[in-house]
């Protein structure tokens, strides 16, 4: 008999009430099986690579199979950190699904290094379908590697991710009548609030913008006044934006307890963006501090 297995999450990022998956009870699973799956969670490396030899050549297993909780030897080894077996399961083109979130979840960077250095095969080995059906993942459709890494403020991992060249792309305006923003708000609005404000909270990743800003103090500034703006706006989240926006005020303070003499200090205090339009007087000093209090930035 199949179950049904709900998760729930308090950050904002994921569904409020989750369906994992709808998936096979253990009598399901043939003995061979859970012998793989169990060797995957206990760390037998020599086991599951044997359990894998032998699905190659006799199909007695299906590599991809998923245990009571919904998860496959990959997720099960990502969540034991285990990355030998990670690696082997890769080398035999298991089925990835949400890996690479779940390596990014739990904060697993060498698992988020293999997975992005995997290169997917053309043709998917079996695969149970409960596991392709979208419907059924932990995650929501606008949370991508990049953004729920910046949720976790992991450096290591939005670097990866970074040099890469992704990026996260810049939010629609509250009120934008593009086609994509107006069929979203009228199937569910609060959702489409709620991935307004899981890419907000992803720029605001001090992170992100340490690694991503060729000015962090400007970019801090911008988005610290912009979230401030919002919580006006949006009002169901009046108080995620205003933490936001209290984070990017509190990162350009941090930012500047890091310079090492007073020369650097001037420096920075000084320094002029010409393209900036909120700086309209022509004298270059402490123009950084000016820009400071014209976004209100108190701290």
């Amino acid at each position: 008999m199949s179950q049904l297995y709900y998760q729930t999450h308090d950050n904002s990022s994921y569904r409020d009430r989750i369906p994992l998956r709808i998936v096979r009870a253990e009598s399901e699973l043939s003995a061979l099986e859970k012998a793989y799956l169990g060797a995957v969670e206990k760390g037998d490396y020599a086991s599951v690579k044997q359990a894998l030899e032998e699905a190659e050549i006799y199909f007695r297993i299906n590599i991809n199979c998923i245990d009571p909780l919904g998860r496959t030897a990959l997720l099960i080894a990502i969540e034991n950190e285990n990355l030998e077996i990670i690696e082997l399961l890769l080398s035999y083109n298991v089925y990835l699904g949400d890996a690479l979130l779940h390596a990014i979840r739990k904060e697993v960077v060498g698992a988020v290094e293999l997975l992005l250095n995997h290169k997917k095969p053309r043709g998917e080995k079996k695969v149970p379908p409960i596991l392709l059906d979208k419907q059924f993942s932990d995650f929501t459709p606008d949370i991508t590697p990049i953004i729920l890494a910046a949720h976790t403020n992991n450096y290591e991992i939005i670097k990866l991710l970074v040099q890469r060249g992704v990026s996260i792309p810049q939010p629609h305006a509250v009120r934008c009548n593009c086609v994509e923003c107006v069929s979203s708000s009228d199937v569910d609005s609060l959702r489409h609030s709620r991935s307004r404000l899981n890419i907000y909270k992803a720029l605001a990743s001090p992170s992100l913008i340490a690694l991503s800003s060729e000015d962090p103090f400007l970019t801090a500034f911008q988005l610290s006044w912009e979230l401030g703006e919002l919580s006006t706006v949006e009002n169901e989240f009046k108080s995620e934006y205003e933490e936001l926006s209290h984070t990017c005020k509190q990162f350009a303070k941090d930012l500047l307890d890091q310079t090492r003499s007073s020369k650097e200090l001037e420096i920075i205090l000084n320094y002029r963006d010409d393209i900036d339009p909120l700086l309209d007087d022509s004298t270059n000093d402490l123009a950084r501090l000016k820009l400071a209090i014209k976004y209100c930035q108190k701290e």
